[in-house]
């Protein structure tokens, strides 16, 4: 299998320094193919290299972070980004996702134990929002008046980064199974796609263990 080739994009020397170190020595099939301090930069680089994944964070100052993002995503189908926020709101996630970023992640999360996975996670096209996001996220989502135990487990998996195929190995359950469980998911909380429905899943399981 080829290596993940990874940007990084940082107007921070010290951030870009930090996460090529984590990547470097996780020992697994990631590598760095570039460090960058504008998204025009790397814009350019993608042009001509075939990197897979852009970790990137606020630091850019960019007017409009999302558009930039977007506009990215869009000229380099199939790129896949991480961002790592410091002061994430639940409105600019809601946004971040809809444009297809594939996880968030803290600055202030165990990246050393975490980046990695993410990468792996994000590459497989599922969607990762650490627990600290989802703390720092203000978006509250209400339990419907029912909610099964399969539910709450396959909501659980989907925040694990997981897939419907190892969610259906996991509960024990054939893939159909799960595929229907995350289709009426879908319908319940009015979610546009996986991803978000992976959002308000971290707030839905907050709910209910505040109300355990």
């Amino acid at each position: 299998m080829a290596n993940i080739q990874v940007v990084i994009v940082s107007a921070i020397a010290l951030t870009r320094a930090g996460l090529k170190e984590i990547i470097t020595q996780s020992g697994t099939q990631i590598e760095v193919a570039g460090l960058f301090d504008s998204l025009a930069e790397a814009d350019a680089f993608l042009n001509s290299h075939n990197a897979r994944v852009l970790i990137t964070d606020e630091s850019l100052h960019t007017a409009n972070m999302v558009k930039a993002l977007k506009r990215l995503m869009e000229a380099h189908p199939g790129l896949v980004v991480i961002l790592v926020m410091q002061r994430p709101t639940a409105s600019i996630a809601q946004k971040l996702i809809t444009i297809g970023v594939r996880a968030l992640l803290h600055k202030d999360d165990d990246l050393g134990n975490t980046l990695n996975h993410t990468i792996q996670t994000a590459v497989k096209g599922n969607m990762t929002i650490s627990p600290l996001m989802a703390e720092f996220m203000d978006q509250s989502v209400a339990l419907p008046a029912k909610i099964t135990q399969r539910d709450l487990d396959t909501l659980q998996l989907l925040t694990d980064g997981m897939e419907a195929k190892e969610i259906a190995a996991r509960l024990g359950v054939t893939y159909g199974v799960v595929n229907r469980t995350i289709n009426r998911l879908l319908r319940t909380y009015n979610a546009q796609n996986v991803p978000q429905l992976v959002l308000m899943a971290h707030q839905i399981l907050k709910v209910r263990k505040q109300l355990e």
